[in-house]
């Protein structure tokens, strides 16, 4: 999205989106399908928001550490929707370091709220 009334210039608001919309589509997609995926829930989503739980409740919160905290779960989701899709091109034409970075943050927002209000069933 471009917004160009508010700033009185041109300004791409959508950081580190894919170039066309396509990809803008394989993107959500893969978001979507990550969300979607008990087996990568149980396996890393779960522990990994009771750590940002306890986090939360020692208000001991390194936002950037914790969006980093979702990448093993954001690359076996990409390579499970690359196989299950057989996407053309090796795994890293369709999805490279920016784009997993990009997902991960959006699962961290994504999750966020819900892990404040203890909205999941976890052992804490």
């Amino acid at each position: 999205m471009l917004l160009v009334e508010f700033f009185g210039q041109t300004m791409n608001v959508n950081k580190h989106l894919q170039k066309n919309r396509q990809d803008s589509n394989i993107d959500n997609e893969v978001f979507w399908f990550l969300i979607d995926n008990d087996r990568l829930h149980k396996q890393y989503f779960h522990s990994l928001a009771k750590y940002i739980f306890n986090q939360l409740q020692h208000k001991d919160i390194d936002k950037a550490a914790d969006v980093k905290k979702f990448m093993p779960m954001v690359k076996s989701g990409c390579l499970e929707y690359y196989n299950e899709k057989k996407l053309p091109g090796h795994f890293e034409d369709n999805f490279d370091k920016e784009a997993m970075k990009d997902l991960c943050d959006k699962l961290y927002d994504h999750y966020i709220e819900d892990i404040k209000n203890k909205q999941y069933q976890i052992d804490l």
